[in-house]
Order: structure tokens, then C-alpha cells, then sequence
């Protein structure tokens, strides 16, 4: 969909200039923010801002224009938005690339700003429903005494459900825990102090800067007075509207320092409307799963940030269709089948949470076999009812924002009227089947538990709501015409009003009718009666019908446009400035009534959201009984343990049969499943090699897919599934850097690493790909055994390593907890072709995708050079290379042999004594002057040297570079 670019126009060139002369005397701009000009009926964008917007929204630069109002060498480019283009443009800004925005009035007076973790100010511009939390969060951090720790401050503010939290944690040097928390919380910008000058704090700041932006959210500097403690106890004691509560739980100074930072950043003691309005949360690190940002990343349990962007208009979201028009590529889309936005809400929530108590687990895994097989039911409320629940926070955040709009009120009323049918047909499911057994009566109680009892309990309150606006709010001009009207009942005085209204339109119709018997056109269809935006009730007839008024001293043109020419009649003018005038008494009216209805309603607001969570639970667990069930082979439900398992049995990870979610739901995929067996002890540590695009990377990523999906209570693909529950996932996988970061990808490797050694435990899943690749093949190979080795020996968990180098498959050897396991390939040599053109074997493999136990000592990567069609030269030379060193190889010509620093340290030792041995008897024998002796102490001195090269690498390999 395109639209109309409205032109930027001025009434004169003194305006004009004006317009851009006091947008470049603006202070400069902060990075990443854009600024935007509204003009009212449309918004404009100038400078380095006006190139962004036309290649991110109308991706060419055609639309951009020039004004030479300023008479520079380089006049200022701008570009024009409509305002549905705009607001979509706002959301791209916030949610996709993470920039601020400053939107000013047409004089460039700042009247709005936002940023990803404050939308307030523009959250009414927002016309697309978010479908994940807006969370803001600052840090304020203390260097500890040198121990490698850290304790941070944090607090957090969901400004989308209005919650506060604060919470204090210790940390280590590369801040996994501060990564953990933002992913947990879901954070889009992160406040910190601003130390950069600061050369003691300097390192520090950037290590969390780099851990917050590679957690995909903004870091925003603020100034470090800002996160002193000062009265903030007593400002959150407004904001929660507890005025008793000295009895706040007891946070630590660096929690409310951070506190005080977020409420100055977001203004909201400004704001009394805001007072009473906010609930105190308290979260803790270990309530969930631990999340690094790779493994986000790797596992694709999101989109790619921007991917459903479409032109100058953007796509979003569609309960129920998250995927609609484009290919499933993340986790997300594929379990997104939700019909409201507050359960697509809450399954982004849940997959940045996995659960980490089991009873809580098997409550969820139960819900999902109830839905699972009771077909008829979930049908039922998928395309019945929860399609018909609006989006109850977006509704009333409207409303609180003083938007009096009876659409929305009868929304809520509309919602209201829909529970009662979603508790009955719950309860005739549950009536109809014969649940006696001991498993039935512990599902009837988690429904009852879960759903049914919360939506009686939060019902009753509102049968108050729905007799105030059957009472007030005429259901029959709603229900048949879509109007959102007052009842004329519920006061006199608008009632008179609208009886007066209706006679005045009654004439304006008879006034219509007789121009239309006057003119000879019919009423219907030639001579319209309509509204016009300036002149109120007249008439329109065609340009070609137009020449029937001409002449006529009855009718007086108003204007004309491409639809035709507007008139009217001297009487029908009075009666429609009439009508004008009563009809603003008339809306003046109802708007007072509709303020008091929303007043009521606002009251509501708590019983409304809480509706709206149960609802939102419940539809979640409909979408993964429904991925479960329409999956290309349904999902089973996994058998989970805790992470200490009472009865003594050891921890386990066993997927027989297992399948990648995303890649089978591919169309053009036929997906070949694989066994996992882990068991502590025995096989804690598996080292995968294989040919490359072998499915190495697929094959230990659905491991981590899998396990996440078991602990948000979702079935698997397998056909068996047996999972001790994790405590993290924690990946290393593929090759990325960041340039303009200054990070490279060894860098990056390290990064990824050292998180995962400081924040695994036992308990942990590790998922490490390639490690090592992004240095020399000895350094790499090096880090990756001395890494592998202390994960497997020393940490113990569960741990998936796929590799190249094949030398570490004999870690096996030395530890019994490490398995080695190859992707199967078939190599096809055809005999030896011996024309000119073809010096090689013809080698044809087939890559099978079948995982089984053993080692692979081969890479297969010039075959895939031949499969991506590689110049047959090239590949011709690297197969001759390769067999070369692979003969040096059997001869031990290929490396030096490695030293260690006591071999070095021995041996220069031993060449010393010796060599300085030798000179004390040239010179005391004067040797040097006689030849035939001196060959011969030269000689005895290399014997020496020989029979000590046999006893240290060292002087070994010194021999061996002299030969």
C-alpha cells in the first residue's frame, strides 16, 4: 500500500526561511535520534533526517527536495510524510532500530519526545498494538574490592503495564548476570551514568555498554548526580499510592540510586494522574532460565529486528497469523497462532522466561494435553471468542490519557458480555466428560484453577458496567448502525436537543426531495445531499449535470472540485448553519456524559487486566495445543525432571526421533530427525564433527530449541522426549563482528566464551559451534581443547561441540564423560578420468543428515566448493595442495612439533653449557689457529648437541630448522 506524499507549502518565503533558519539553529541532535516536524495535517523531516526517511520508508532518494530558501551551496534536503505513514515510521524508529525521536511543532518548538524505553509522550501516535512490553531500565554500578565482582543497582519500569521493580546484583567481570537480567526483563533502553571521562570507571563502562547493546537494547547516558538515592523512597510511595508504606521491602542505596535515574529520565512525578497508578514488582535472576543474547540470537527464537518492514508502509503483527505473507524463520512466528495481542504479549514474555520449577512446568504441559484433546473446545474459543477480546491495555492506557471515546468503552462492554460464554462452554466440556479418575480430577482443578475461577471472580464486578451502559449508551443505533450514540433518555436537555436536531435535518431532507422534483435528477443517485467539512448540508451534482443550475437564481455554487459542484439554496444555507450550531451543543452534550461513563469505567481497570492476563494464559496454551497438533508430525509432551532429582537419578537429556520445529514447518524441507542421548557422567560432553552443511549446527541448535520450548510448557518435536530441566542455555555459535564497535570476530568469540565459563553451571545446556576459527588454526585449536576440556572436567555440563578440528575428538580419550559423534556422509570416487582436462578424482558425496557415535576425520569443504560450482581450476589446485599436505603430514613435515616452556627453558640451558663449554677450550688451546684440531672439537661439540636433541623437543627442532 503507497500513499499520497502531502507537499510542504508556506504562505510565504519569509515563512519559509524562517521555518528552516530556526531548525539549524537547533542544538545538535544526539546520535541515533530523528527529528520530526508536524505541520499539523502532515510531518516533515529535514537534513541527514530526510535521506533516512527516504531510503528506510520510501526506499528511494527520488522523493526528496530541495529548498533554496536559505541561498546555501548545499541547500537542505526534506521529505513529506502523511500521517499513518509517519506514525508507522515512529514505530519503526522505537521498536526496529532502537533511535530516538523529537517531534516538534511547525515553529520547531519541542512539544513530544520518546524513546524505545519511554513512548509515553507518543504512545496515542502509536496506532499499531505492541506486542511486547516497553521496559526501561537503569544501572548504577560499584567496583568491588578487586575480587572480579561487581554490584550493580538496577531498576526497572514497564511503562506499557505500569509496574516498578528494584533489585540488587552481584556480578562478574564480563556482567553475564546484567545480560541474563535485560533479556529476562525484556528491556528496550538501559540508563547509565555517564563516566566516560572518568578513567577509573572507563573500562568498566564500556564492558556494560557492550553487554547492553549486545543484548539488542539502547544504552542512554544520563548524568551520574542523577543516581543518588535523595527522596525516591518517597516518590514511589506516590506512584504506588500506598501512603502507609514505610512497610516497602528494604532496597539498597545503588537499587533506589537507579531508581531515582529512571524517574527523572521519565518524568512521571510530573504527571499527578500517574500517582497510585503503578504496582511494585520484585524479580529475582533465579525465578527463570538464564538466556545469553547468542542464544537468542542462535536459536532464532525471535525475527531479525526490521525484517517486516514493507515499503513506505510497515506490516505487523496479526493475532493468529504471525506469519502471514512471509516464510516462519523464528521460534516466535511458529508458535505465534494467538488471537489476541495480549497473549502474543505474553508469549514473548514466556520464551525470554522459561520456567525453572517443575510443578509449575507440569501445570502448563497438563493444560496443553487438555486442549490438545479436547479439539472441539479449542476450536471453539480460538475462533469464537478470543478473536473478540480487544486489547484491554491499549484500551484503557487510551482512556486514562483523557481520550474519551464511547468506541472504546463499548469494546470493554463487548468483552465483558463474551466471558459468561467462554465460562459456560468450558463448563460444558468439562460436565460432558466423564472425569473420575484421579489424572481427570487434577485437570478439572488446574481449568478450574487457572481459568474458570478467575473469570467468575473478576465477572461479577462488572455487571455494575454493563447495566451502566445498557442504561446509557443506545445499543440499538450501535448494533445496527455502528454509531456510538448516548441514549436520549438519560437527560432532558440532550434529548430536546436531538428532537431539535432531527426536525432541522427532517427539513433539510424535504429541502433535498424538492430540489430534486425542481431539477429533474434522482435523490438517490444524480443530486446527493452531503456534509461538507466547510459548508455543512448541501447539495452536489456532477460537472456534467452542473449546467442544470446554471442561470438559476435558486441555487448558489459553493465550490467545485474533481467530484463535482457543491450548492445550495438560500434556505437550505440558514438550516445548515442552524444545524452547525445545535449539533456542537449536541456533541458538547453527549461528550459530558461520555466523560462520566468513562470516568465509571476507569474504575474497572484492575478487574479488566486481570481478565485480560487470564485470557491471555489461556490463549497462549491454546496456540501451542494448536502448533502441537498441526505440526507436519505432532509435537509429544516431554517427560521433565528437576534439576536435583529426589530420587538420586541422574540429570539427562534423550530426544528420540528429534526434529528441528522451524526448519520442518518448511514447505520445500523434508527433515530428517536425530537421536540425542545425554547422561551426567557418561555422555556430558559430546564433540561433533562432519563434512560441512553436514548438519552439524542444525543438529545441536534444536537441541537448545527443544529444551526451551519443554520449559515455556510447550510439547516438542520428538517422538520421545525425556529433559532434566536447565538453569541456562548458554551458546557460542557462528562467526560475527561488530567494526564499528571496534570488536572483531576473535573478539566477539572471546566475549561469547568467557560468559559462558563464568555464568554455566552443572546444570547448564552449553551449545558451542566453530570455536576457535576466528584465530590461527594452533591458537584456535589450543583455546578450543583447553576450553572443552575444562567445561567437561570442571563445570560438567551438558554441553554440545561442534568442530573441525579433528584432533579433539581424543579428549575422548582422556576424559570418560566426553562422546564423540559425526554427521554421516557418503563419498562417491569415481575411477580417475585421465583426459587432459581431468587430473583428479571425480569425488561425489552426499550428505545424509543422520547423526550417529564415532569420529569424522574429514571436512569434505572442497566437495562443497565443487557443489557451489567453483571454477574447476580452483578446485583442481586445492585438491593437489591438499593431498600435499597431507603427504608432509605422514612424514612429519607439516608443524613443528610443539614446545612447552619447560622443554625451552631445558634445553636453552643445556646449548648454553655446552657452547660456552666448547669457547673455554678455544681459547685456553688455541684452537681457533689450528685447524685440523679445531674440526675435530667442532665436531665433538655437534655429537653433543645431537645426543641432546634425543632427549629435548627443543634442540630439536633448532636441528631441524638448520637443516
Amino acid at each position: 500500500m503507497t500513499s499520497i506524499r502531502p507537499e510542504l507549502k508556506f504562505q510565504d518565503v519569509a515563512e519559509e526561511r524562517g521555518f528552516y533558519k530556526r531548525y539549524q539553529n537547533l542544538p545538535k541532535a544526539l546520535s541515533n535520534t530523528i527529528r520530526i516536524a508536524d505541520r499539523e495535517d502532515f510531518y516533515s523531516v529535514v537534513g541527514e533526517d530526510a535521506i533516512f526517511v527516504a531510503e528506510n520508508v520510501y526506499h528511494t532518494t527520488s522523493v526528496l527536495k530541495s529548498t533554496t530558501a536559505l541561498h546555501q551551496d548545499e541547500p537542505l534536503k526534506y521529505v513529506t510524510m502523511s500521517k499513518q505513514v509517519c506514525y508507522n515510521f515512529l514505530k519503526m524508529c522505537l521498536f526496529d532500530y532502537g533511535y530516538k525521536v523529537e517531534i516538534y511543532d511547525k515553529t520547531w518548538k519541542l512539544i513530544k519526545n520518546a524513546s524505545p524505553g519511554n513512548i509515553e509522550q507518543v504512545d496515542d501516535l502509536l496506532t499499531i498494538s505492541i506486542n511486547d512490553s516497553v521496559v526501561l531500565c537503569s544501572i548504577k554500578f560499584v567496583n568491588n574490592d578487586g575480587q572480579g565482582n561487581c554490584t550493580l543497582g538496577c531498576a526497572f519500569v514497564d511503562s506499557s503495564t505500569y509496574k516498578i521493580g528494584m533489585l540488587e546484583i552481584i556480578d562478574n567481570e564480563v556482567y553475564s548476570n546484567l545480560e541474563s537480567l535485560i533479556i529476562q526483563l525484556g528491556v528496550k533502553e538501559c540508563l547509565v551514568p555517564d563516566l566516560r571521562d572518568n578513567v577509573n570507571s572507563k573500562r568498566e563502562l564500556q564492558k556494560i555498554s557492550r553487554v547492553i547493546d549486545r543484548c539488542g537494547c539502547v544504552v542512554t547516558y544520563t548524568k551520574p548526580g542523577d543516581f543518588q538515592p535523595k527522596d525516591v523512597e518517597h516518590d514511589v510511595i506516590k506512584l504506588i499510592g500506598d501512603e502507609l508504606s514505610m512497610a516497602l521491602p528494604k532496597f539498597s542505596k545503588n537499587s533506589l540510586g537507579a531508581c531515582n535515574a529512571l524517574l527523572d529520565y521519565l518524568n512521571v512525578l510530573r504527571d499527578t494522574s500517574n500517582y497510585g497508578k503503578y504496582q511494585l514488582v520484585e524479580h529475582s535472576l533465579s525465578q527463570f532460565m538464564k538466556l545469553d543474547a547468542s542464544a537468542l540470537n542462535a536459536l532464532n527464537i525471535f525475527p531479525q529486528s526490521g525484517s517486516q518492514i514493507i515499503g513506505p508502509t510497515f506490516s505487523h503483527n496479526v493475532p493468529g497469523d504471525s506469519a502471514q505473507g512471509s516464510k516462519i524463520n523464528s521460534l516466535f512466528q511458529l508458535l505465534n497462532k494467538c488471537k489476541t495481542n495480549s497473549g502474543i504479549r505474553l508469549l514473548n514474555e514466556w520464551l525470554k522466561q522459561p520456567l525453572l520449577d517443575i510443578d509449575e512446568l507440569t501445570k502448563r504441559h497438563d493444560l496443553v494435553e487438555y486442549l490438545i484433546e479436547q479439539l472441539e473446545l479449542r476450536q471453539i474459543l480460538r475462533n469464537d471468542f478470543l478473536p473478540k477480546v480487544p486489547d484491554m491495555r491499549r484500551i484503557t492506557r487510551m482512556l486514562m490519557k483523557k481520550k474519551e471515546d464511547l468506541e472504546d468503552v463499548l469494546k470493554i462492554y463487548t468483552f465483558a458480555t463474551t466471558i459468561p460464554k467462554i465460562i459456560s462452554n468450558i463448563e460444558i466440556f468439562l460436565n460432558e466428560d466423564d472425569m473420575t479418575s484421579a489424572s481427570d480430577s487434577k485437570i478439572r482443578q488446574l481449568v478450574e484453577s487457572h481459568w474458570l475461577n478467575p473469570l467468575k471472580t473478576q465477572i461479577q464486578p462488572l455487571d455494575t458496567f454493563q447495566e451502566l451502559v445498557e442504561q446509557t449508551v443506545d445499543l440499538d443505533s450501535y448494533n445496527e448502525h455502528n454509531e456510538f450514540m448516548i441514549r436520549m433518555d438519560v437527560d432532558e436537555t440532550l434529548s430536546s436537543t436531538k428532537t431539535l436536531l432531527d426536525e432541522l435535518k427532517g427539513k433539510i431532507r424535504e429541502i433535498h426531495y424538492d430540489a430534486a422534483d425542481d431539477l429533474n435528477f434522482d435523490p438517490e443517485k444524480k443530486l446527493k445531499l452531503e456534509v461538507h467539512h466547510i459548508h455543512g448540508y448541501c447539495m452536489r451534482l456532477t460537472r456534467n449535470d452542473a449546467k442544470a443550475i446554471r442561470n438559476n437564481r435558486k441555487y448558489m455554487e459553493l465550490s467545485t472540485v474533481k467530484a463535482g459542484i457543491f450548492f445550495t439554496t438560500k434556505e437550505l444555507k440558514q438550516l445548515a448553519q442552524e444545524v452547525g450550531n445545535i449539533q456542537k451543543d449536541y456533541d458538547r452534550l453527549q461528550a459530558d456524559l461520555v466523560r462520566e461513563i468513562v470516568k465509571v469505567t476507569l474504575t474497572y481497570v484492575p478487574v479488566l487486566e486481570t481478565l485480560s492476563m487470564t485470557l491471555s494464559h489461556m490463549d497462549v496454551l491454546c496456540s501451542f495445543a494448536h502448533v502441537a497438533s498441526y505440526a507436519p508430525i505432532p509435537y509429544v509432551r516431554p517427560k521433565m525432571f528437576a534439576k536435583n532429582s529426589r530420587d538420586g537419578e541422574k540429570r539427562k537429556l534423550i530426544l528420540k526421533e528429534s526434529r528441528h520445529p522451524v526448519l520442518e514447518a518448511q514447505e520445500d524441507i523434508s527433515f530428517i530427525s536425530n537421536d540425542v542421548c545425554m547422561k551426567r557422567g557418561e555422555r556430558d560432553f559430546i564433540i561433533i564433527t562432519g563434512p560441512n552443511m553436514g548438519g552439524k549446527s542444525t543438529y545441536i541448535r534444536q537441541v537448545g530449541v527443544i529444551t526451551l520450548m519443554a520449559q515455556i510448557g510447550c510439547f516438542v518435536p520428538c517422538d520421545e522426549a525425556e529433559i532434566s530441566i536447565m538453569d541456562s542455555i548458554l551458546c557460542r555459535v557462528g562467526a560475527g563482528d561488530s567494526q564499528f564497535k571496534g570488536v572483531s570476530t576473535f573478539m566477539m568469540e572471546m566475549l561469547e566464551t568467557s560468559s559462558i565459563l563464568k555464568n554455566a553451571t552443572g546444570n547448564s545446556l552449553v551449545i558451542v559451534d566453530e570455536l576457535g576459527r576466528g584465530t590461527s588454526t594452533y591458537d584456535g585449536f589450543g583455546l578450543a581443547w583447553s576450553i572443552s576440556e575444562y567445561i567437561a572436567s570442571k563445570i560438567g555440563c551438558f554441553t554440545l561441540f561442534a568442530t573441525h578440528f579433528h584432533e579433539l575428538t581424543n579428549l575422548s580419550t582422556k576424559l570418560s564423560n566426553v562422546v564423540n559423534m559425526q554427521v554421516l556422509a557418503h563419498i562417491d570416487e569415481s575411477e580417475k578420468d585421465i583426459s587432459a582436462e581431468k587430473e583428479e578424482p571425480n569425488d561425489e558425496i552426499t550428505l545424509l543428515y543422520k547423526v550417529a557415535d564415532g569420529i569424522s576425520d574429514q571436512s569434505f569443504g572442497i566437495n562443497v566448493a565443487e557443489v557451489c560450482k567453483f571454477p574447476s581450476k580452483i578446485v583442481k589446485m586445492a585438491k593437489r595442495k591438499a593431498s600435499e599436505l597431507e603427504e608432509m603430514k605422514e612424514v612429519g613435515q607439516d608443524v613443528k612439533k610443539r614446545c612447552d616452556a619447560n622443554d625451552i627453558s631445558v634445553g636453552t640451558l643445556k646449548l648454553k653449557s655446552i657452547l660456552q663449554t666448547w669457547v673455554k677450550q678455544a681459547e685456553t688451546q688455541n684452537l681457533l689457529s689450528q685447524r685440523e684440531e679445531g674440526v675435530e672439537k667442532i665436531a665433538s661439540l655437534l655429537k653433543d648437541i645431537y645426543e641432546e636433541s634425543a632427549k629435548n623437543k627443543f634442540i630439536e627442532e633448532i636441528i631441524s630448522d638448520l637443516k
